[in-house]
């Protein structure tokens, strides 16, 4: 009786032993949203021969894909949200592939927000020359039917797109479900072809991910960036910012801290992101005074505490934003 008392003690122990290790590393098909940082772009940026302006911040997210049972009891974590992992990554590519795709986004906002900055700031600034093609497709999309990877993208509707913040304005105006024509070039042939548009959090897109070649225009102003760990597009309009504000010298009084996200385009308008309610808990845990957001995000997080959040749909109403902001109340 002892001996099977004893054996059924181990085999309970084995279990929970196994189940132990199921919760510390079998993956689920969950990830994971999480109040990034929020980095002093001074830090950031740099220009040739010029001061740095100081409480600009620049606001990020973490990612954690196919998180494991016990890693998604960190979505209890203020501001930490659960997604499908499918609904962000797509099938056939690694999470290694994914971050090439995202850190290609954020050099092509670099160099629009410095192109922005400075014809905004009075420099002449050339057009640049670009193209957007295609990478991937998201999981059930239809323009997977019709479109190949490296497809490149030239119209919607009739309207010319060259840039990935184009092409997602041109897809705002578009009611999600709408067949849309989209004009391409395969291997040097010019084509149209019809695809149905679908919703994702509330956008219409093609259910694809792209990636924008851009032939970088000379710059009158060299711009540097230091930002080894922080990849898509969201920072363009803060990048902007803090290059304009450096160019004028127009420094923020010392009790004014502003923080913000938003992609942009060469012009100025400013567009949607993701994770807007991570990047707002990251600028409070900063002592951010202010939150520039796209418009298409205002409604998420307009009610936060102990925080001003100011919708923007352009780098010209930012700027305002922030000239109101500094006007003694």
């Amino acid at each position: 009786m002892r001996v099977k008392l004893a054996r059924n003690r181990v085999m309970v122990y084995v279990a929970l032993a196994v189940l132990a290790l199921i919760c510390a590393f079998a993956p689920t098909p969950y990830s994971l949203i999480l109040p990034g940082r929020a980095l002093d772009l001074g830090d950031v940026v740099s220009l040739a021969g010029l001061t740095p302006q100081t409480h600009l911040y620049l606001t990020d997210v973490r990612f954690a894909t196919r998180v494991t049972p016990l890693e998604l009891l960190s979505a209890f974590t203020p501001g930490a949200r659960v997604i499908r992992t499918d609904d962000v990554l797509p099938r056939g590519i690694t999470p290694a592939q994914y971050e090439d795709v995202e850190r290609d986004a954020m050099t092509e906002s670099q160099t629009i927000a410095a192109a922005v900055a400075e014809r905004a700031a009075g420099y002449r600034v050339p057009a640049p020359r670009s193209r957007v093609m295609i990478l991937y497709f998201s999981p059930h999309s239809d323009a997977a039917r019709v479109l190949r990877q490296g497809d490149v993208i030239t119209a919607i509707d009739g309207k010319k797109v060259s840039s990935g913040s184009q092409l997602a304005g041109v897809m705002r105006g578009i009611k999600a479900g709408t067949v849309v024509s989209v004009g391409m070039q395969r291997r040097g042939s010019a084509r149209t072809v019809q695809v149905k548009t679908r919703s994702f959090r509330g956008r219409t897109v093609l259910g694809t991910y792209l990636t924008t070649i851009v032939e970088a225009p000379r710059l009158p102003i060299a711009v540097r960036y230091n930002l080894p760990h922080v990849a898509g597009s969201s920072g363009g309009l803060m990048f902007a910012l803090e290059i304009y504000r450096s160019l004028k010298r127009d420094p923020l009084p010392e009790t004014l801290r502003i923080a913000g996200t938003g992609t942009i385009a060469y012009d100025g308008s400013v567009g949607p992101i993701e994770g807007a309610t991570q990047k707002i808990a990251a600028a409070r845990i900063a002592d951010a005074t202010l939150f520039l957001v796209p418009v298409e995000n205002y409604a998420e997080i307009k009610d936060t505490p102990g925080i001003h959040v100011v919708p923007v749909a352009s780098f010209g109403q930012a700027l305002k934003a922030i000239a109101s902001a500094t006007i003694p109340q």
